[in-house]
C-alpha cells in the first residue's frame, strides 16, 4: 500500500515539475538560409586565428576567449545586481517579504499573546 502512495507522489511531482517549464522558450533560436550562407568558416574567431599552421590553439585565442568571457560575466553580474536593487526597493527581494505579500503575517502579535510576533 504505500508504494502505492510514492508512485502517486512521485507522479504529481513530476506533472508538476514539467508543467512549470511548459512556457519556457527554446534555447537555441532557428536559423535562417541566409544566416546559415553567411557564417563564417574561416577559422578566425576574435580576429585572430584559432590554430596556429602547426596545429596547436593559438594562445591568443585562447586569450581573447578569456577575456570576453569575462566581460560577458561582468555584464551578467551587473545586470542582475541591478535587478536586485530594484527588487530591494520594491521590498520583493527577501524571503519574508514575499510570504508577506501573498500569505500575510506569520505570526501576528495578537495570535500569541504575550509572545511577540513580527
Amino acid at each position: 500500500m504505500m508504494r502505492g502512495y510514492f508512485f502517486a507522489a512521485v507522479v504529481a511531482l513530476v506533472l508538476s515539475t514539467a508543467s512549470a517549464f511548459q512556457g519556457v522558450a527554446r534555447c537555441a533560436a532557428p536559423r535562417s538560409a541566409v544566416q546559415m550562407a553567411t557564417q563564417d568558416f574561416s577559422g578566425k574567431k576574435y580576429g585572430v586565428p584559432v590554430f596556429l599552421p602547426s596545429g596547436n590553439v593559438n594562445p591568443a585565442y585562447l586569450a581573447a576567449e578569456r577575456k570576453a568571457k569575462e566581460t560577458f560575466k561582468k555584464s551578467n553580474f551587473a545586470k542582475f545586481e541591478k535587478i536586485k536593487a530594484k527588487q530591494i526597493a520594491k521590498k520583493t527581494y527577501d524571503i519574508a517579504d514575499f510570504i508577506k505579500i501573498r500569505i500575510g503575517l506569520v505570526n501576528p502579535p495578537d495570535y500569541f499573546p504575550g509572545k511577540g510576533g513580527l
